[in-house]
């Protein structure tokens, strides 16, 4: 099992995107002058700034972090720059926050794949739909429950690897049969008395959430 991506998305009906300039962040602390170099881009509809451990967005109706791997300051960065706008911006009517974790699995035997993804993702009631012979047949799961306050979905859904999953991780090739785990801590806020207050404990808990997260998907892909 690998890590494929991490993320926090918040989500609002109406971001006030104009006033997310650079000399703004720096004054507020939310971005330092360092991260605020190269290809970054200030429009009207989008801002969006790479750094060397995340891609942070600004959308109108979401903001983003999102990360290709795990970093030591991570959950420092996420309460700064996440944290520090929407304290910095309370009556903007944020509605959700999600975390989401993202890994990716396979058997160790790649010509396997088939009776190994049956074996233990084909629920009964595929048999309604697909011949069980089948040797194309691919088969996922989903499921969802209450955890640290939050609602926890976990999607699990075969794919094929594509180039850049290739260059990614040598011992997979493009088209080979993967399997993607995707787990998304959901919380609605717009009903809480106070929104921005959630929203902050909700991104308190990444590191809780990731680890729990890394428990599951270890658990799934044994």
């Amino acid at each position: 099992m690998v890590t494929e991506n991490l993320s926090i998305v918040v989500i609002a009906k109406d971001f006030n995107i104009s006033i997310l300039k650079p000399i703004w962040l720096m004054k507020n602390k939310i971005f330092r002058e360092q991260e605020l170099q190269g290809n970054i881009v200030f429009t009207p509809p989008a801002v969006q700034i790479p750094t060397d451990n995340f891609q942070f967005m600004v959308l109108p109706d979401r903001l983003q972090m999102y990360m290709l791997r795990e970093y030591s300051d991570a959950a420092e960065d996420i309460s700064r720059i996440i944290g520090g706008i929407v304290k910095n911006l309370p009556h903007t009517p944020y509605t959700a926050i999600g975390l989401n974790f993202n890994f990716l699995f396979a058997p160790d035997n790649e010509s396997k794949f088939s009776n190994w993804n049956r074996k233990y993702f084909a629920s009964p009631i595929s048999e309604k739909i697909q011949s069980p012979m089948s040797e194309k047949a691919r088969f996922g799961s989903y499921l969802s429950f209450d955890v640290l306050g939050t609602r926890l979905k976990i999607d699990i859904k075969p794919f094929k690897a594509s180039s850049n999953i290739e260059k990614l991780y040598n011992f997979w090739h493009i088209d080979q049969d993967l399997m993607r785990i995707n787990l998304n801590f959901h919380t609605d806020v717009i009903k809480a008395e106070s929104p921005v207050d959630l929203l902050i404990e909700r991104l308190g808990k990444w590191k809780e959430s990731l680890d729990l997260s890394k428990e599951i998907a270890g658990t799934i892909s044994e």
